[in-house]
């Protein structure tokens, strides 16, 4: 009987090695150190690519067209990235490579955060296949068109008409393939909108088993009192919910990460799904408007703001809302623009450009707000205790929320690695990759990414940890990352020996 045994395993490993010669891979990667994405340790084995997929993962050599000796490198599945405002770059067709991304091993992102994407999301896909990818796609239904659609930029409640009316036009972008609803609760017409008519509108979503995504309505002094109000969307009909970008913003919030972090976990601890994406910066970016302006002075979009800075009686309560906000605030707000008529403030705190004036910071910000009332800023409001606190939690993943000038939009993935990784050791590289691969498409419902696992798309890279390396600056954010040998998305090769190829060979991901 045990040499029988023997005999049969042998048979079948003599079987494996047999099959495994008799491949024909397009490409094989030997010797890597190799990450599977399941937050498990590394592991020495070699990975073939043919054609779109993964189709071999092993210790064997097997034969392909091309042979890449990775010795002394690591192997994962390519970074997806949870939040992005990636469509700004692609819809500008010159960036469509996605260079950003790419350098920074990102083979996948998510647009339509914080409820700007379109409820026309077929429409969408089109275009975006036709213009080219270099990374993958998934998109959200975003909150803001829809409702803007219905209601305009008014600060009023839908009727039973409006809200099936909002619900119909989710209901056609989920049926596209959608991977979820997002929302953005401090932006115009979003901020209106109430607890219930949310809800509401992701059980509509949800139907298609979609996961409702949110940048909360506070993330500063009320930020408690925020996530009580995501969790109850999510916990009325017990369905998960995201929450991107987690942050306690502003001195008087700082240490609250801990009461948050209390609140999510109790909810997890009743079988509700929360989970969260973070960026590792302690400054965040959005714009000036939705930074400093009161909600009641959005209401009717940017012409009607304006408008109220020639109304004696509004230009002097907006005023008074301003200077009711620490001087602290202005010190940490950065003016950040490509805009040419801007270029003598850029860069510079809105307390920095009050003083060369030689006026009041609310007569400052208004005058910006004439120059530009779109543009975007950097806010230092953040504590690095904080960020770490949020970092160390088994259901935070990474994104970054880039696509300005800020570094998040280069270094993001990068700097995790770098910093959080290697020098201050918040996590292991095995957690670090899992937390941007296997756990978001598993979180996601995004099938066959994620893992390095044979039939799975070849979304993979290649790299040496002690290689890579930061560029991006506030001060110059513009720098892409270094350290990426190999990237590799769909099976085509985006980076090779370092260097972007040009590929698109980006495509969409549905639900």
């Amino acid at each position: 009987m045990h040499i029988r045994l023997v005999l049969t395993i042998l048979l079948h490993l003599l079987s494996i090695g047999l099959f495994a010669q008799q491949q024909k891979a397009n490409v094989l990667i030997k010797n890597a150190c190799v990450f599977i994405g399941d937050g498990k340790d590394s592991v020495f084995m070699n990975v073939a690519i043919t054609n779109k997929r993964i189709s071999y993962v092993g210790k064997e050599l097997i034969n392909a067209d091309e042979v890449i000796d990775a010795k002394g490198k690591y192997l994962a599945p390519g970074f997806i990235d949870t939040h992005t405002h990636a469509d700004r770059w692609i819809e500008d067709r010159k960036r469509n490579q996605m260079l950003p991304w790419i350098y920074q091993g990102v083979t996948s992102v998510f647009a339509g955060n914080d409820g700007f994407g379109t409820y026309k999301v077929a429409e969408q896909m089109k275009k975006y296949q036709q213009i080219g990818m270099g990374t993958n796609f998934a998109l959200y239904v975003g909150f803001g068109p829809v409702r803007q659609a219905v209601l305009g930029d008014d600060n009023k409640m839908p009727d039973a008409t409006q809200i099936l009316q909002m619900k119909t036009m989710i209901a056609s972008g989920m049926q596209s393939g959608a991977i979820g609803f997002s929302t953005g609760l401090i932006y115009l017409p979003q901020m209106y909108a109430k607890t219930d008519e949310i809800a509401s509108l992701y059980q509509e979503a949800a139907k298609w088993n979609a996961i409702y995504d949110t940048h909360m309505r506070n993330e500063g002094a009320k930020v408690l009192e925020s996530i009580d109000e995501t969790i109850k969307i999510g916990a009325d009909f017990n369905l998960p919910i995201h929450i991107s970008h987690l942050k306690v913003s502003g001195e008087s919030a700082w240490g609250k990460s801990e009461e948050v972090i209390a609140k999510i976990n109790a909810a997890r601890a009743k079988g509700l799904k929360v989970t969260a994406n973070q960026y590792p910066f302690i400054a965040s970016m959005t714009s000036l408007k939705a930074t400093l302006m009161p909600d009641w002075a959005q209401e009717g979009g940017a012409k009607a703001t304006l408008a109220r800075f020639e109304n004696e009686d509004e230009l002097s309560k907006i005023k008074r809302s301003l200077q009711q906000k620490s001087p602290l605030v202005y010190k940490r707000v950065v003016l950040m623009s490509k805009d040419q008529k801007l270029a003598q403030i850029t860069g510079k705190s809105v307390a920095q450009i009050a003083e060369e004036w030689g006026v009041p910071v609310e007569d400052a910000v208004i005058t910006i707000f004439k120059m530009d009332i779109g543009v975007s800023c950097v806010n230092f409001s953040m504590s690095e205790e904080d960020v770490i606190n949020f970092m160390k939690q088994p259901w935070v993943m990474t994104g970054s929320d880039g696509g300005g000038l800020h570094p998040r939009t280069y270094a993001t993935f990068t700097k995790i690695i770098t910093d959080y990784v290697l020098q201050k050791k918040v996590m292991s590289m095995s957690w670090a990759i899992h937390r941007a691969t296997g756990l978001t498409a598993e979180t996601f419902g995004i099938k066959d990414r994620g893992l390095v696992k044979e039939g799975f798309y070849a979304d993979l890279i290649v790299f040496d940890p002690k290689k890579v390396k930061v560029n991006s600056t506030f001060a110059n954010p513009e720098q892409l990352s270094e350290g990426m040998e190999y990237v590799f998305v769909n099976g085509v090769k985006a980076v090779e020996q370092g260097k972007g190829t040009g590929s698109l060979s980006g495509e969409i991901i549905k639900k």
